[in-house]
């Protein structure tokens, strides 16, 4: 996923204001009525110490004081937390599909089958719990899998350090990575994980792997001096969160922090992506819809026959509907459950996580995976595993 050019994320011009406020560095808090718009200064296209006059910093870093304070007017730097709704909402959405729908009235249906017959049929009774457990088997199995792959998904998170070496009153400290302000001046070398958006001071031979955000694997050379104005991925004086630092030493500005970064705004994507329905649920539903209609007008045309033959009321309607719960398949939720529970595990077996029970079917019935190259959906290297020789 390549983010979108037209957009900064290189400047610290913006505070997380609900009011989506602007704030220009030196220039106080922001204005309630204030209008988002464009940064003021493109960071890229400044000279080093330009950089450092319009983000407030200096050669010493910030001083303790100083970024105490903007830590207080500025949101820690960290991902945004993906609201996962409450643990009983999210079950009781495992019992809104259509078919589960269908199961529940068969259910219900059977259980008043069972109160009106006169005598009672303990058949009747096995019959309608048997449909009900079905529904919360299926609904626990989808829940189980669902749930486990959330608490693994945020992988996301994982790829922002904890901690980051920066200077601060002019002496290197390491400090976690959520107190990064903007002004901040880190300290990079090989090995490091980039903890936010900046622009390099002073940079050898720095080069980054920038794979998180563009899908180039191959390492990008990195320099101080300034670039012309630009997409922000494009500035070759620039680092950015989520990134690696593969060779050199170096010095950086923060620039953004937190959900402001370019990688912050990929995860925001991710996360507001909405939900579409697989192939799979579409045919389901549909099926549902027809299996539901084709009974009720089975039960009610047996009904209509029955009743004017002199057939007992309560009889003739406990016929119609127990016919009309004959005709819903109550095992195939739970049968679709398992069969894509039991792909989920072996994707699993294979470091492939799936969040979603139904997303295993959506991965079968894809036909066309678009690519720009290897390295985004490989390994990015090639090595020998078989060699054949004469004789």
């Amino acid at each position: 996923m390549r983010p979108d050019p037209g957009r900064s994320g290189t400047t610290a011009l913006r505070e997380d204001d609900p009011s989506g406020a602007t704030v220009r560095p030196g220039k106080g808090p922001p204005s309630p009525a204030a209008e988002p718009g464009p940064p003021a200064v493109s960071v890229p296209a400044l000279t080093v110490p330009e950089v450092f006059t319009a983000l407030n910093g200096s050669r010493r870093g910030l001083s303790s004081a100083e970024a105490a304070a903007r830590h207080a007017r500025y949101s820690p730097n960290e991902l945004p937390a993906v609201g996962r709704g409450h643990v009983w909402r999210r079950l009781a959405a495992q019992f809104t599909d259509l078919f589960a729908v269908v199961l529940l009235v068969s259910s219900s249906i059977t259980f008043l089958a069972y109160a009106l017959e006169r005598p009672r049929d303990p058949a009747t009774l096995q019959l309608a719990l048997a449909i009900l457990g079905v529904v919360l088997l299926n609904a626990g199995i989808g829940f189980t899998q669902e749930y486990s792959a959330e608490r693994t998904a945020e992988s996301l998170q994982a790829m922002v350090p904890h901690t980051c070496r920066v200077l601060r009153d002019g002496e290197p400290r390491e400090l976690p990575a959520r107190e990064l302000v903007p002004g901040d001046l880190v300290l990079l070398e090989a090995g490091d994980a980039v903890p936010a958006d900046c622009r390099l001071v002073e940079a050898h031979e720095v080069a980054v792997n920038n794979a998180a955000l563009t899908g180039e694997s191959d390492a990008a050379a990195r320099v101080a001096e300034p670039v012309p104005a630009g997409p922000p991925l494009e500035a070759r004086n620039s680092v950015f969160m989520g990134t690696d630092v593969v060779a050199g030493t170096g010095r950086a500005v923060v620039c953004a922090v937190g959900a402001t970064t370019e990688f912050g705004r990929i995860f925001r994507l991710t996360a507001a992506a909405p939900r579409q329905q697989t192939p799979l649920q579409r045919q389901v539903a549909s099926m549902a819809r027809r299996v539901a209609g084709l009974a009720l007008a089975t039960g009610a045309l047996l009904f209509a026959i029955r009743a004017p033959g002199g057939q007992p009321f309560v009889d003739t309607f406990v016929f119609s509907l127990g016919v009309m719960v004959a005709l819903v398949p109550e095992g195939l939720p739970a049968t679709l459950s398992v069969s894509l529970a039991i792909g989920v595990r072996r994707m699993a077996r294979r470091h492939a996580l799936v969040k979603q029970l139904l997303a295993v079917e959506a991965l079968g019935s894809t036909s066309v995976v678009c690519t720009d190259k290897t390295g985004t959906l490989t390994q990015a290297e090639m090595t020998v595993v078989q060699l054949w020789a004469p004789a």
